[in-house]
């Protein structure tokens, strides 16, 4: 049986970790800090080009605001079953975060072993979610009304057209076993020291032309934005990417739609469905790292 015992402070969940892991030897105790933090996809938006992260076809996309209910943190040591939680869900403003992130929790006096098991949720929003500034409350409130996982606001550029575009989706979705970039699972403790452990958000997959699983081998096209726009008014809204027909607008080849699922319940696939199903992959770890265990919340 493992413990974990908390204390609420201004900005903070810090948690201590009483534990019980079954008498195991344990060297030492550490911290565990979780970081939320934005890619430079959201912060910065993305740009036209030919390199691996650029936007294949000429578009630039810019994020003018971007809101996200995560939380629900867990880790767990699968040699003794020893287990870290927080609950707490947060709504998040990862257009404006801090340029470290957002430190949401601590767990105090912790195993200083590695942890091997990682997990979040990106859920969508109920009452009492908290928000962390410079989130704002009207940013919670909204979130909250509407029961979403994801808001984003922003547009797209290109060839003298400026797109916008607003859309929030109900895509709760659960994260888990999360590994690094050079695909070590979980995260170790350092004996009297700190591990910033840190759930990364991705602005670029809705743009992907794959539901990616495990590393991403993709490109990037947004010329979906203009084929969708079908009354050209330069404002693409959730009813137009509802009704867009994917095999105009996400013809195969290029696209590979496997894995795009008919989130609406309407009984087709559209582009809705597309970017709700690229929403649910856009949970990453420390960095670059992936979360394969993906499974949808209520």
């Amino acid at each position: 049986m493992h413990l974990v015992c908390g204390a609420l402070l201004t900005s903070v969940v810090s948690v201590s970790a009483c534990t019980n892991d079954g008498g195991s030897a344990v060297s030492g105790k550490g911290t565990v800090q979780i970081f939320v933090v934005p890619e430079d996809s959201i912060t910065e938006g993305l740009e036209p080009g030919t390199d691996p992260e650029n936007v294949q076809d000429g578009w630039t996309i810019t994020y003018d605001r971007y809101l996200v209910t995560i939380g629900n943190f867990r880790a767990r040591r699968t040699d003794t079953n020893a287990t870290l939680a927080d609950p707490t869900l947060w709504v998040l403003d990862l257009r404006n975060a801090p340029t470290s992130g957002y430190v949401t929790t601590e767990f105090d006096d912790v195993d200083a072993v590695r942890w091997d098991k990682f997990g979040y949720d990106v859920a969508n929003a109920r009452p009492g979610v908290r928000a962390m500034p410079p989130t704002k409350q009207a940013d919670v409130d909204l979130m909250v009304a509407n029961g979403w996982s994801v808001y984003f606001e922003g547009h797209g550029e290109k060839d003298g057209k400026n797109i916008a575009f607003a859309w929030g989706f109900r895509a709760g979705t659960s994260f888990d076993d999360c590994a690094s970039p050079d695909g070590i699972t979980g995260f170790a403790v350092p004996k009297g020291g700190t591990v910033q452990v840190k759930p990364t958000l991705h602005g670029d997959h809705q743009f992907f032309d794959n539901v990616t699983q495990g590393v991403e081998i993709t490109k990037r096209l947004a010329q979906w934005l203009d084929t969708c726009d079908v009354d050209q008014d330069q404002n693409l809204t959730l009813d137009e990417i509802r009704s867009c027909n994917v095999a105009v607008a996400l013809p195969q080849p290029p696209y590979d739609l496997t894995g795009i699922r008919d989130q609406d319940g309407d009984g087709k696939i559209s582009v809705f469905d597309y970017v709700d199903s690229q929403v649910r992959t856009f949970g990453d770890f420390q960095g670059d790292g992936e979360c394969p265990t993906r499974s949808s919340l209520p």
